[in-house]
């Protein structure tokens, strides 16, 4: 006979067993003490919103499932299980809204010099799961273009918009990313395309004065903020995709 509660991670698109083991080991018992509830919010940190919101679909459909089993049983055995079922279904559901909301209007600013917006971005990169949009005016920062790489290399979609007055730089990585396989396309008008914001799998942003550059982290005074707000995002992904379009 099938455990309950069930496993709702079963279909879910990534790997998510830690998860898993959390919400089964903390969600089977009438009540979450404190430290289980910082443990799953922990756990619910580590996934993106498209997890959270899938996982939250997925709730539901277990929930309605078994309380139509629980249903048939009361009727059968005088065994209604149905109002621990609804427990469970409220303490996940308002684990993963938490997360969601703190999430909503979530901004965070790094500075340079210094390592801070470096790793930012590596970091970025490195969690990106399907798609990744940068536009640059240039990428000169072998760090910064080892990630991409590694991105593209696991099978993530990379775009590449920059500018072509940079692209024969002395120290200039866009010729070996294109050489790479990596999707690019320039801005060849007379002006510059000044741009510096990516977008990671359209739901993280990444924007400020930050040049993807050795200098802008070794010396230079600058910024990156990393938003998850989705109005934001949206704002720069139809920026992205009509300056994709422009300079086909």
């Amino acid at each position: 006979m099938r455990a309950w509660p069930p496993n709702p991670f079963e279909n879910m698109p990534n790997d998510t067993l830690a998860l898993e083991q959390s919400l089964l080991q903390y969600l089977q018992d009438d009540h979450l003490s404190k430290a289980e509830s910082r443990d799953l919010r922990a756990a619910l940190q580590a996934h993106s919103r498209e997890d959270l919101n899938f996982l939250r679909n997925r709730l539901f459909e277990l929930a309605r499932d078994r309380l139509s089993a629980s249903s048939a049983q009361a009727s059968s055995q005088g065994q209604d299980t149905s109002l621990a079922i609804i427990g469970w279904l409220d303490r996940c559901s308002k684990a993963i809204q938490l997360e969601l909301g703190e999430r909503l209007n979530e901004h965070r600013a790094y500075f340079s010099p210094g390592e801070q917006c470096l790793e930012q971005i590596q970091q970025q990169l490195g969690n990106a799961r399907s798609r990744i949009d940068i536009c640059v005016f240039t990428i000169s920062d072998n760090r910064i273009s080892d990630a991409i790489l590694a991105a593209h290399q696991r099978q993530v979609q990379v775009r590449i918009i920059t500018d072509n007055h940079k692209q024969q730089d002395a120290g200039s990585d866009v010729e070996w990313l294109l050489r790479a396989g990596i999707t690019i396309r320039f801005d060849r008008t007379p002006d510059h395309m000044h741009h510096k914001f990516c977008i990671v799998d359209g739901l993280n942003l990444i924007n400020g004065s930050f040049n993807w550059t050795r200098s802008a982290s070794e010396r230079n005074q600058e910024n990156i903020v990393i938003s998850q707000d989705a109005a934001l995002v949206r704002q720069f992904q139809n920026e992205f995709d009509a300056l994709w379009d422009a300079f086909a």
